[in-house]
């Protein structure tokens, strides 16, 4: 906009202000001189005051927290005040924004900022430094210091029950055992919602050691699940797993990912969620309601709320550990803030009229959406460490809201106190091109036996587990046996048994493999597209091998159909009509 639209524009704002506002305004700089009485004069004498050196000694005049109020507003607002942003980052508000409307209480000396914050128009909610005042300010006012995440040390005593969960290393071994589950077929959820069952999740979270052992009680239901849910939704959301029949099972690229190096597959898990439409972790806070009907048209896109965590995570100070608390506040402060809803009216707690959530602060709506994407999705992929205690133990920042005093916990996750980005988090987040993974070049030395046995001299490690699991199946400590089910299984879908010979002869000190299992991998290979899939057919049953036969040879019909022996016809189902015209004019009929 022209400088004189930003001069015209001011004016306007000062004219939508009445001179009870306007008075008070003037009369907090005694250096401005007497507030004339006339509205037109008084505004003239702003505008003039302002134009000259009046700005500086006005900014000048300012308190430490006031001057940030304008610095905040001008370099990372457009001009307006964030009110939530600003009380966040300092811990109070400035009297300006607390106290303007009690014209004939307040003292003078708190309209000061009341010379740089205007509401935008008439009727209009909000205070902003207009234009033609920001234009004057950015050479008198530096910018803020950028918002910076610093890492900090774990107390010495943690509190009782608090446990420090390194990730890196575990989620790879547990993305081992959800891909042999995937393969075997045992992983069931429903057909119509894609959610796993109880019985699921309890034989998942044996297998997993969870976050918590057990539920600890009634407001934090499924928190011994955590991980169980976690890796399932992760893997429907993949783009190599689909769900058929209620059952999860890899896709042709799917079964790539067997020979693929973890750390890879992690990634991708990852970067598949960011977009997926699959699940919407707010969902996951059962306590707070009116998340579906209505309220279901007010929320706002998942991606958009994962995308700016992400963003946060990638300034996380690399192998340092940030408390949750701190972590909160820079994604306001940082510029990273997302809404959960467009309509906080929807929300509530157990009652609609009493509980509404429309005063809800941060932590209550955003807060509940963060703790859950970092603990369920970020945790378990291994992006983060995380130092967790009991749900019930951190100090309840909702107890300000009806029907919340008697709540233990608002959500099974208000028990994460830090959070460390990791080396595996950094490689998954872009920050750096590649990752290390110290069990990627580990070789394990082992001996292939007869009757297609193999055998590890010591324990393998994660990568070679994930390999020889899509070729064979476990027999005994460190033993395995390969499987011609899942060899030919990889071979149908485009699959090699090149990385299972490669891995072998790396290992296996003996120049050739055992003739026998030469000769499984040999047929495997010989026989795995030895039969065809051409298309659906119809078979038709005639009353007669005479009638099959004449069908089948005359020209009208020879054409459309095939000959199945004895009495029997296929053709294809897109031909039928055709068929049946043709078959009339022989001088048959079909039913």
């Amino acid at each position: 906009m022209p400088a004189n639209n930003y001069d015209q524009a001011f004016l306007d704002i000062l004219n939508l202000l009445t001179v009870d506002q306007l008075k008070p305004r003037f009369k907090s700089c005694p250096a401005a001189g007497t507030a004339p009485a006339r509205k037109a004069e008084l505004v003239s004498a702003m505008k003039a005051w302002m134009s000259g050196g009046g700005l500086a000694l006005v900014w000048q005049s300012l308190s430490p927290l006031e001057q940030q109020a304008v610095r905040v507003s001008l370099y990372c607002h457009d001009g307006w005040f964030d009110e939530r942003r600003f009380e966040v980052e300092f811990g109070t508000l400035p009297a300006w924004f607390t106290e303007r409307y009690h014209y004939y209480h307040t003292p003078d000396e708190q309209y000061k900022l009341g010379w740089f914050f205007y509401p935008p128009g008439r009727h209009q909610l909000g205070q902003r430094i207009p234009d033609w005042l920001q234009e004057r300010l950015t050479s008198l006012v530096s910018p803020p210091e950028p918002a910076r995440l610093q890492p900090e040390e774990l107390p010495v005593s943690l509190p009782a029950n608090t446990v420090i969960v390194g990730r890196e290393r575990s989620a790879a071994r547990e993305l081992r055992l959800m891909l042999a589950l995937l393969q075997e077929g045992k992983l069931k959820v429903s057909d119509k919602t894609g959610l796993p069952g109880k019985a699921l999740l309890q034989k998942l979270s044996a297998r997993l050691e969870e976050y918590y052992p057990d539920d600890p009680g009634e407001d934090a239901p499924g928190v011994a699940h955590i991980k169980a849910f976690g890796w399932i939704m992760l893997l429907q959301a993949s783009h190599w797993v689909q769900r058929k029949a209620g059952r999860l099972v890899l896709t042709c690229e799917g079964l790539k990912q067997l020979s693929t190096p973890l750390h890879r597959t992690l990634r991708q898990l990852w970067l598949d969620w960011l977009d997926s439409q699959l699940l919407d972790e707010f969902s996951r806070i059962e306590i707070i309601k009116g998340q579906t009907g209505k309220g279901a048209k007010s929320l706002t896109p998942v991606p958009d709320r994962r995308h700016a965590i992400a963003a946060a995570l990638t300034e996380a100070p690399a192998g340092g550990w940030v408390s949750y608390p701190a972590f909160s506040r820079f994604m306001l402060t940082g510029g990273h803030e997302f809404e959960v809803t467009e309509d906080v009216s929807t929300l509530y707690l157990y009652e609609r009229h009493y509980g509404t959530l429309y005063h809800a602060e941060w932590e209550v709506l955003q807060g509940r959406y963060l703790r859950c994407l970092l603990l369920e999705y970020a945790a378990t992929l291994g992006l983060i460490d995380v130092v967790l205690a009991p749900p019930q133990q951190p100090e309840p920042d909702y107890d300000y809201m009806w029907g919340a005093d008697d709540l233990e916990c608002l959500s099974r996750y208000d028990g994460l106190l830090y959070v460390r980005l990791n080396a595996l988090g950094a490689y998954c987040l872009g920050l750096t091109r590649d990752y290390e993974d110290p069990s990627a070049s580990q070789r394990t030395p082992l001996t292939m036996k007869k009757g297609y046995r193999l055998h590890f001299s010591e324990p393998p490690s994660d990568a070679e587990l994930l390999l020889i699991e899509g070729y064979a199946d476990a027999a005994g400590e460190h033993g395995w046996r390969l499987s011609e089910e899942k060899m030919l299984t990889l071979l149908e879908n485009g699959g090699s048994l090149t990385p299972l010979r490669d891995f072998i002869a790396k290992r296996d000190p003996q120049p050739f493999l055992p003739e026998d299992s030469e000769q499984l991998l040999a047929s495997c290979e010989a026989n795995a597209r030895a039969v065809t899939v051409v298309g659906p057919r119809l078979l038709l049953h005639c009353r007669d091998e005479q009638t099959a036969t004449a069908i089948a040879v005359h020209p009208l019909t020879a054409n459309l159909c095939q000959a199945a022996g004895d009495n029997r016809l296929l053709i294809e189902p897109r031909r039928e009509q055709d068929f049946r015209q043709a078959l009339h004019q022989v001088g048959y009929g079909m039913v």
